[in-house]
């Protein structure tokens, strides 16, 4: 970096040094923005050029460059490299735009098995705690779902610029705090049929959750699926129908918390918080971690700090384009077993 550059800010820079790779002001914050340039430092691009006999930079700059961002100073000897991301079976650099995915991958990769079923059409991916659905700056499950995904064949053959390309959506949304399954739709067609699955209810899920205390069952209002009987919740809510199904899988009473009952829950239909409202307001059995609905008592406040309770275990359906049976099922999540004091690896609803 010359001296003729001094106090100037890096996208007009990049005007300057490269005007065909960045004919405006708005193209070169867009690269910052995407994380594609790397700026080396003076005498850190000595010792790379050193280390690599002069003859490439490649395999260093990773190690020492730093990722340029609107803030960053700039020095005299600087040098500043366009950075692109490797073909690794996910969605190309020219789709994504971004050449990093999200910090949050990390805790989506954490999780056992984070994409539970693909497709050319459709996948789906097993959502930690704690991360929205849908956000903002890139700070949500959208946001990663290209980078771990593969793309449909079309796009690996027809290599688009993002402006054509599809990137993968949620078709459903969990609660920020509710884990468990959601479905995503690699194209504008899948999103389609498959949103119409959800709104003729022709799509089946199951949740699992652990509430304070125990909740009485109405065996006088109650109904039989596949063997197992279940009491119906049948109360509005917003001023529109609201139905979820509902059975005991276990009671325990635990040293720290007191009794904790672990419910099997298949909502009928899909309202706001359906599921956290009908245990919080018609049971009495508020969800552990619900700081919206668990009416602020101690012990309620006392697991807050563990995370929601609520996990989307299971999902089925016809797929919407090849007709095949999909049923994807999980077991709930090791820190249910731990709440509720269970010596067990695995617990399938």
């Amino acid at each position: 970096m010359s001296q003729e550059y001094k106090d100037e800010s890096l996208h007009r820079i990049l005007c300057k040094m490269d005007p065909d790779t960045f004919p405006s002001a708005s193209q070169s914050r867009k690269a910052i923005e995407h994380g594609r340039l790397v700026v080396l430092r003076a005498d850190d691009y000595c010792l790379c050029a050193s280390a690599s006999g002069g003859t490439t930079l490649d395999s260093t700059i990773s190690n020492v460059g730093i990722i340029a961002d609107s803030s960053i100073t700039l020095h005299d000897g600087d040098v500043i490299a366009i950075r692109s991301r490797l073909d690794n079976g996910s969605y190309p650099q020219s789709c994504t735009k971004y050449v990093d995915p999200p910090t949050n991958i990390k805790d989506f990769l954490a999780v056992e098995n984070p994409v539970l079923f693909e497709d050319d059409h459709i996948a789906i991916v097993n959502k930690p705690g704690g991360l929205d659905c849908i956000g903002e700056k890139r700070n949500d499950l959208q946001s990663i779902l290209p980078f771990v995904l593969r793309p449909p064949e079309n796009i690996i053959q027809k290599k688009p610029r993002s402006s054509q390309c599809y990137l993968p959506r949620p078709v459903h949304r969990l609660d920020r705090k509710t884990s468990g399954c959601v479905l995503v739709a690699k194209s504008k067609n899948a999103m389609r049929q498959f949103s119409h699955l959800f709104a003729s209810r022709q799509l089946q899920k199951s949740y699992c959750a652990i509430t304070f205390g125990i909740a009485t069952f109405d065996r006088n209002n109650s109904m039989t699926i596949d063997g197992e009987e279940f009491s119906i919740i049948d109360y509005p809510i917003d001023g529109k129908d609201a139905v979820t199904l509902w059975r005991v899988i276990q009671t325990v009473t635990t040293q720290e918390y007191g009794k904790l009952s672990l419910l099997h829950c298949l909502p009928k239909t899909g309202r706001n918080h359906q599921i956290r409202r009908h245990l919080s307001y018609c049971l009495k059995t508020s969800i552990v971690g619900d700081n919206k609905y668990d009416g602020g008592g101690d012990m309620a406040k006392k697991t807050r700090e563990l995370g929601m309770f609520l996990c989307s275990n299971r999902i089925e359906f016809v797929h919407a384009i090849d007709k095949s049976n999909v049923s994807v099922e999980i077991p709930i999540p090791h820190k249910f077993s731990a709440l509720l004091e269970l010596n067990m690896v695995e617990v399938v609803i």
